[in-house]
């Protein structure tokens, strides 16, 4: 769970691209700023502002039609991180609830991890062991800390 904002970083470009309606309004400013700049504005001033006022136009419905998208694109964006987070959630409470009493590693004679056994080995109570719950709570941590120094 600590991870799922970057991962939704990776995934996102892959899922939302600009959309056709955008990329044609580019291009059609891009072929118009060069059929502009063939033109001179002294020789032929009305042509000039007239392709002027079409190329704003066209700026228009392009920041019409990104504004489309960048809903779209949080919508996927906010799906994506907390459905991830959910998805990862229900495992973990499915994890802790039905492997509750399993021990994800038991120690020898030879360890002795008083006077934090008991919160270790927790609801195991198996001397020595280490709890799925405890183990949970310890990775969750170790995630969260890693995840605060990764950009």
């Amino acid at each position: 769970m600590a991870f799922a904002s970057k991962i939704t970083k990776i995934i996102l470009p892959f899922i939302c691209r600009d959309s056709a309606d955008v990329l044609a309004r580019r291009q059609d400013i891009a072929k118009l700023r060069s059929d502009l700049a063939k033109i001179s504005m002294r020789d032929e001033y009305t042509r000039y502002v007239r392709c002027e006022r079409e190329i704003g136009k066209l700026e228009v419905s392009l920041s019409e039609a990104k504004g489309r998208d960048s809903v779209k694109r949080v919508a996927y964006e906010y799906g994506l991180h907390y459905g991830g987070m959910a998805v990862v959630g229900i495992c973990m409470m499915y994890i802790s609830i039905f492997y509750r009493y399993s021990t994800v590693i038991v120690f020898g004679d030879n360890f002795n991890f008083e006077p934090f056994g008991g919160f270790i080995n927790f609801p195991t109570k198996v001397p020595n062991s280490i709890s799925v719950v405890f183990w949970i709570v310890v990775n969750n941590f170790v995630a969260r800390t890693l995840a605060s120094y990764v950009k």
